[in-house]
């Protein structure tokens, strides 16, 4: 629940750095509410469960189709590896991964971490773990202009943090 809530918190900003209207921003922040729900059934392939919880209350509710299309497309964008298609779907993507910008991203990817070591029954060394964080860092992209212009400042100072782990590694 606390990343949903940042998520939500994140497409606010994100929305009111690019100057849209919260008119403009409900579907957005429908979908970040709704994005992770499907992990209450499944792990792997959550997304298709979160746009059918999404679908379900909103066609009850009376949402309207075409605002529906882009809550859904909006959640799809959220799916490893993420392909949005428009601002829309860019925003929720990018306050997905925020936290790959912050000072919290170690925290984050020790509760990560965890997680998949309980639910998937993954588990990683310190060195693959890092270096794994290493691979995702370099490779991601943000989407919106806000994300190229600032969240990708804060992904390269994690970036180089993890460097310089990985390089105390190689030291010893």
């Amino acid at each position: 629940m606390a990343h949903t809530e940042e998520v939500v918190g994140n497409v606010r900003q994100i929305g009111q750095e690019l100057g849209l209207s919260p008119e403009e921003l409900e579907p957005v922040i429908i979908a970040a509410w709704f994005h992770d729900t499907g992990f209450k059934k499944i792990y792997t392939g959550h997304e298709n469960v979160s746009i059918q919880l999404a679908k379900e209350f909103l066609l009850a509710e009376g949402y309207p189709e075409d605002l529906l299309q882009v809550v859904i497309s909006c959640i799809e964008a959220t799916r490893m590896p993420q392909r949005p298609s428009g601002l829309l779907p860019e925003i929720l993507a990018d306050a997905d991964i925020f936290h790959i910008s912050k000072e919290n991203f170690f925290f984050r990817k020790l509760l990560l971490r965890r997680e998949w070591e309980m639910i998937l029954c993954k588990r990683y060394t310190d060195h693959e773990w890092h270096l794994l964080n290493l691979d995702f860092l370099l490779t991601h992209r943000f989407f919106t202009r806000f994300g190229k212009q600032l969240l990708m400042e804060g992904q390269h100072m994690n970036e180089r943090k993890v460097q310089k782990i990985l390089a105390f590694y190689a030291e010893q």
